[in-house]
């Protein structure tokens, strides 16, 4: 375990200092007038804004929150701590009118999960019947409820995207993104969705990471402690659908990029052995969603 933890060791002021003058000079080289970021009210979008506003000021950076019909009630609150605590402009802006308009809430699906107490429920069965997690399921959909599923919750994170770069490119700004190396390697994101930007400062960073220069940072403690989720689902976390603590899957990435079998992740993270055969497909699973679309070769 000491083995596997030293590869998630960090030295967060040097992180940070780097971070910084990789997202000055990557402003400075498009002649933009500073950047917009996606203000969730989670972890990593409160750190992408700390991490601007240090290297460009707070009159540099533009905040946007983009609430739902199904956003959590704290979001909201932990978006303008951030707000507050940084100095940034936030502008709200509600994406319910044109989800309804694009047909995001209509069927079954969105119907059932409004109820905040049916999401939990759905996901455990999942688990125990499936014998996989959600997230699994959503790599490579079959069923139609699946399949519905995906187009809700992808197309929520699409326009979220559609509306920072609209704000971007109006104001002759870069949208900095909020993806972080866990999330890539697992492809735990929507491809143009949140997976979209012309800048990503802590996509170096595995998840437990970006919670160590959270600290640094001085991100407000209640997003530091609030369970990570994509707030598309109620009540839905990113671990409820993942299958696993973000402190155990980093772990066992950090040990097969490392090339350690999985017999020794599996020893040294305490987990199953299935577990990281697991972790390790969808690993390669991933790598088709970081590359351009497939073309034909003439």
């Amino acid at each position: 375990m000491p083995e596997l933890r030293n590869g998630l060791a960090l030295n967060p002021a040097e992180a940070a200092q780097k971070i910084c003058t990789f997202i000055s000079d990557k402003v400075t080289g498009a002649k933009a007038r500073g950047v917009v970021v996606g203000i969730s009210g989670g972890l990593d979008s409160a750190v992408v804004a700390f991490l601007c506003v240090r290297a460009l000021g707070p009159e540099r950076v533009t905040g946007l929150f983009l609430p739902e019909r199904d956003t959590a009630p704290e979001s909201a609150g932990d978006a303008r701590s951030v707000a507050e605590k940084t100095g940034i402009a936030l502008d709200t802006i509600d994406l319910t009118p044109a989800l309804t308009a694009l047909g995001c809430y209509s069927g079954k699906v969105a119907s059932t999960l409004k109820n905040k107490i049916v999401g939990p429920i759905a996901f455990g069965f999942i688990k125990t019947t499936a014998r996989k997690s959600p997230f699994e399921l959503t790599l490579a959909p079959e069923s139609t409820v699946v399949k519905e599923t995906v187009a809700f919750f992808r197309l929520k994170h699409r326009l979220r995207m559609c509306t920072l770069y609209h704000r971007a490119e109006k104001e002759g700004m870069l949208v900095a993104g909020c993806l972080n190396r866990t999330e890539q390697l697992t492809s735990f994101f929507v491809r143009y969705g949140d997976s979209a930007a012309d800048l990503a400062p802590i996509l170096p960073l595995y998840k437990t990471q970006v919670r160590a220069l959270a600290a640094y940072l001085e991100v407000p403690q209640p997003i530091i402690d609030r369970p990570p989720s994509p707030d598309l689902i109620p009540s839905i976390t990113d671990e409820m659908a993942l299958g696993v603590t973000y402190e155990v899957l980093d772990l066992i990435l950090v040990g097969l990029e490392s090339g350690m079998d999985h017999a020794g992740i599996a020893s040294a993270t305490g987990v199953a052995p299935d577990l990281v055969a697991k972790i390790k497909s969808i690993v390669s699973r991933a790598q088709t969603l970081k590359h351009d679309p497939p073309y034909p070769l003439l």
